[in-house]
């Protein structure tokens, strides 16, 4: 039952605020660099780490509706720090369509839906294979 309630949710649990909080305090990233999120959910996790950081969030996110809420709660950081609200930082789309360059972002914050998949093993490895430069 509980991978039938996994695959309902698309494997989409939320990092708790207090967890994101504990990790922001035991990073080190350079100041205005960028940290990518390529599985962004609600982009709770993302603005706070690019916001406690001071870091340029950008993410991915395959469901349309987390999405649009990833997309706004980064609008509004980017807006309170006075940069360009009108590039896009949130992509409604799969992290497998994700091109990077080696450098290209400074941080990677990776809470992957963890599952098994028959062809590929555990997702979760999947996931730091593929969004890796």
């Amino acid at each position: 039952m509980t991978r039938l309630a996994n695959m309902e949710i698309a494997g989409f649990y939320a990092c708790p605020p207090v967890v994101t909080q504990l990790i922001s305090l035991h990073i080190a990233a350079p100041r205005g660099g960028r940290i990518l999120d390529p599985c962004a959910g609600e982009g709770t996790a993302l603005v706070t780490l690019a916001e406690k950081l001071d870091l340029d969030p950008f993410g991915v996110e395959l469901h349309e509706g987390r999405a649009n809420t990833a997309r706004e709660l980064v609008h509004q950081l980017v807006a309170r720090n006075g940069a360009d609200t009108f590039s896009t930082h949130i992509l409604h789309d799969s992290y497998l369509s994700l091109i990077t360059s080696r450098g290209g972002y400074n941080v990677l914050y990776l809470n992957p839906p963890y599952d098994h998949d028959d062809g590929d093993g555990r997702l979760e490895y999947q996931w730091l294979v593929h969004t890796r430069p």
